[in-house]
């Protein structure tokens, strides 16, 4: 999908997602470094606040991937953006790893994301209803197949064991994925085998307006994967400054 052909509206969607993820991350720090109770963060609305961040990106990154595998597979495009994902999931889970060794991030959204791009190239030619039946089976299927064998962190992936994980962030398969194969089957009912299709209504393909907040919005929504890698080191820079200095 090259930048003239770009849904303004799936920028605007990504970028709110990511503003709220930096909300959500910025109350976190704040408990992690505890100036507000931990618990707080980690439970009732601002648990379901986390979960509907992540299961929106998810959701957001299958449309994209029917956008763009529409009209065929571009492999060295789809190469290139695998790599990036998988790179990016190894910085993170490297940085988690030398920051806190006990709660490191081996299985996060981007490390869901690469994986669910692989699933994304073997499911995107299904039909809508099948992906739409696939999504809702891993979310049912999930409490029949949960067993202790999964409990070693090399098969903790897949979301099965029944037991905390550790991670600071963690994305099981099951049932997180289900959220990507939505978006994947949602796209492809509603615009069909022709992505352009989309461009046609009164929601998308607008000129950006040349307002900074405007221009500034819909550049996060496009550069999604660098924001979501700089603002976490960022924001605890800033509280950990805060108090080291006042």
């Amino acid at each position: 999908m090259s930048s003239k052909q770009r849904s303004q509206l799936i920028d605007a969607l990504r970028a709110t997602a990511v503003l709220a993820m930096m909300i959500y991350h910025f109350a976190w720090d704040l408990g992690f470094f505890n100036i507000v109770d931990p618990v707080v963060v980690n439970s009732g609305m601002w648990k379901l606040f986390a979960v509907s961040i992540g299961s929106s990106f998810l959701f957001l990154s299958g449309i994209s991937f029917w956008l763009a595998a529409a009209n065929g597979i571009n492999l060295k495009k789809f190469l290139y953006r695998l790599a990036i994902l998988l790179g990016a999931a190894l910085l993170v889970t490297v940085g988690t790893y030398k920051a806190n060794p006990d709660t490191f991030v081996f299985f996060g959204i981007l490390h869901l994301l690469a994986l669910c791009t692989l699933l994304g190239l073997l499911i995107y030619r299904l039909p809508a209803f099948v992906l739409l039946f696939l999504g809702l089976a891993i979310i049912i299927g999930k409490p029949y197949l949960m067993s202790v064998d999964f409990q070693p962190k090399y098969l903790a992936w897949t979301g099965l064991f029944p037991g905390p994980t550790g991670s600071a962030d963690f994305y099981g398969f099951f049932p997180w994925s289900s959220a990507y194969i939505f978006g994947l089957g949602v796209a492809k009912f509603i615009i069909g085998v022709r992505p352009e299709s989309i461009w046609d209504t009164s929601l998308f393909m607008k000129p950006y307006k040349r307002g900074i907040l405007q221009l500034s919005f819909f550049w996060i929504g496009r550069n999604s994967l660098l924001v979501y890698l700089i603002h976490q080191p960022i924001l605890m820079a800033m509280i950990f400054g805060y108090l080291h200095y006042s």
